[in-house]
C-alpha cells in the first residue's frame, strides 16, 4: 500500500472492499500463501474506483477476481453466450441475473486490463460482447412476450408475403465497432422487414391484434426499458436510439424499404452515413441478417463522392472540438474523434467500389485502408499507434472512475495513479507522451483530411 501513488486513498478503498466481505480470515490466509493475489487486490483498489465498487457491491464476486488469476483468455462471444443462457434458464425474474452476469464480466476484463495481460482491441471487444449478449436474451424475451399478447409480426406484400416478418437491432458507435469501454452506452436502431400485421395461431380467438410498425416499435421500447430501467441493482445499460432516421421524436422502429428510401433519396446527411461506417447486427432474428446488412451497405456506401465532403467533414469536426473540454482526448484536437472521422471519410470516399475497407472497428479499418493502398505505411502505423495509445488511456481514466470520462485531470494524486496505470515513471512522462500523440494526430488530420 505505501509504494501505491495515493497510500491513503488505497487504504481507505481497501477497507471498503475488506469489510464488504464476509469470511476474512479465508481471504488473509489466501494472501499470506499467495502474494500475487494480494499484490492484485492491492492493485485494484489503488487504481480502479471502478473495479473496487463492484467487489463492494457484490461481495461474491471476490471468487470472479481470484479465478481472474488463472484465466488464459478472455471468454468468446460464444461462450458469453453460453454461459447467460444457462443463467437464465426457467428464471423468472432475469433482471439479477443480468446484472450479476455483466458485473462478473465486467470484473474479469478489468482485471486483466489492470494486469496488462490484453490489449486495448481485445478489451473494448471483450466489453462489445458483454453487452450485445445481454441485450440478446432480453430481446428475445421481450419479442415472444409481445408475440404471445399481439401475434406474429407477418409480411403481407413482396415475395416473403405470409411469412413472420424478420427483424434486427443495429449496433452504432463504439457497441457497433465492437470498442466499448467501461461506463459505454448503447448505440442502436431498430429494424424490421417489411410492413404487415400480427396474426395469431387460428385456435387463439379474440386475441388483439397490431401492424408491423406498433409491433416493433413497441418491441423496441421494452427492449430500452428493461436495460436501462434504474432498480436496486442499478442500471444494466444506457441505451440511446436517437441516430434512427425518423429522430428522436418519430418511430422507433423501421421496415427495411423506408430506412433504404431514405438514403438513396438523398435525406440522410453526411454525419448519418459515417455513424453507418460502424454499424453491425447485434440481435434479432437471423434469417433476414444478410438483407439488414446489405441494406445498411447500400444506405452508408451507394452515394457519388462529393467533392465538399471533406470541407463538412472538417466543419463537423471543428463544432465538436468546440464543445470539449480541456484535456479531453477524445474530442479535444488530436483526439480519438480525429482519428475516426479520418477512417470513416477515407471508408465514404472508396467503400463503395472497395468493400474489404467496410470495417466497423477503427482498428480493422485501419488495417484494411493500409492493406487496401489508402494509407501508406508511415500514417498507418502513427493512426493505429496513437489510437491504441488514446483508448488504453481512456480506458485507464474509466477504471478510475465510477462514470463515463475522456479527460485528463490536473490533480496531482490523479495524474499519478494515471501515469502508474500506463506503465511510466511520472505523470510529467505520460503527460508529454500524450502531447505528443495529440500534436501528431492533429497534425495527420489536418494534411490528409485536405488530400
Amino acid at each position: 500500500i505505501a509504494a501505491t501513488p495515493d497510500p491513503d486513498s488505497t487504504l481507505v478503498n481497501l477497507e471498503k472492499v475488506s469489510d464488504s466481505l464476509g469470511g476474512k480470515g479465508v481471504l488473509w490466509e489466501l494472501f499470506s500463501f499467495n502474494p500475487p493475489s494480494m499484490n492484485l487486490y492491492v492493485e485494484i483498489c489503488a487504481s480502479s474506483p471502478f473495479l473496487s465498487g463492484l467487489l463492494v457491491s457484490n461481495p461474491g464476486m471476490i471468487d470472479e477476481l481470484m479465478d481472474s488469476l488463472v484465466l488464459n483468455k478472455l471468454p468468446t462471444l460464444e461462450d458469453l453466450r453460453g454461459t447467460l443462457h444457462e443463467l437464465l434458464h426457467a428464471a423468472e425474474d432475469v433482471d439479477p441475473i443480468l446484472h450479476a452476469f455483466k458485473n462478473g464480466q465486467l470484473l474479469r476484463v478489468g482485471v486483466r486490463d489492470v494486469l496488462g495481460k490484453e490489449d486495448i482491441q481485445a478489451t473494448t471487444g471483450a466489453l462489445s460482447d458483454v453487452a450485445q449478449v445481454c441485450l440478446e436474451e432480453i430481446a428475445a424475451v421481450e419479442y415472444q412476450r409481445l408475440v404471445s399478447r399481439l401475434g406474429v409480426p407477418m409480411v403481407e406484400e413482396g415475395p416473403h408475403a405470409g411469412q413472420p416478418s424478420g427483424w434486427v437491432v443495429l449496433a452504432l458507435g463504439k457497441f457497433g465497432g465492437r470498442e466499448m469501454n467501461y461506463h459505454s452506452d448503447l448505440d442502436v436502431v431498430f429494424l424490421y422487414e417489411a410492413d404487415g400485421h400480427t396474426q395469431h395461431p387460428p385456435r387463439v380467438r379474440r386475441a388483439e391484434t397490431t401492424t408491423n410498425q406498433h409491433f416493433f416499435s413497441e418491441l423496441a421500447q421494452r427492449i430500452i426499458r428493461v436495460a436501462t430501467r434504474l432498480g436496486p441493482h442499478g442500471r444494466l445499460y444506457d441505451i440511446d436510439s436517437r441516430l434512427r432516421p425518423t429522430g428522436k421524436s418519430g418511430a422507433l422502429a423501421t421496415p427495411f424499404a423506408e430506412f433504404a428510401r431514405y438514403f438513396s433519396e438523398g435525406q440522410g446527411q453526411l454525419w448519418e452515413r459515417q455513424a453507418l461506417c460502424k454499424a453491425r447486427v447485434v440481435a434479432g432474428e437471423p434469417r433476414v441478417f444478410a438483407q439488414a446488412e446489405q441494406v445498411v451497405a447500400a444506405a452508408a456506401f451507394d452515394h457519388p463522392w462529393q467533392g465538399n465532403e471533406p470541407a463538412l467533414l472538417r466543419d463537423m469536426r471543428r463544432r465538436i472540438e468546440e464543445h470539449a473540454s480541456a484535456g479531453d482526448i477524445k474530442r479535444g484536437p488530436g483526439g480519438l474523434v480525429d482519428i475516426e472521422f479520418l477512417v470513416q471519410l477515407y471508408q465514404l470516399r472508396h467503400g463503395k467500389n472497395d468493400p474489404a475497407i467496410r470495417q466497423p472497428g477503427t482498428l480493422a479499418a485501419l488495417d484494411a485502408l493500409h492493406a487496401r493502398g489508402y494509407l501508406n505505411s508511415a500514417d498507418y502505423e502513427l493512426l493505429s499507434g496513437n489510437y491504441r495509445f488514446l483508448r488504453t488511456l481512456e480506458g485507464r481514466l474509466r477504471l478510475m472512475s465510477t462514470t463515463s470520462r475522456d479527460a485528463l485531470s490536473d490533480d496531482p494524486l490523479e495524474a499519478a495513479r494515471l501515469a502508474r496505470g500506463m506503465g511510466f515513471a511520472d505523470a510529467q512522462q505520460l503527460l508529454a507522451e500524450c502531447q505528443r500523440c495529440l500534436a501528431r494526430t492533429r497534425e495527420r488530420f489536418e494534411v490528409l483530411c485536405s488530400d
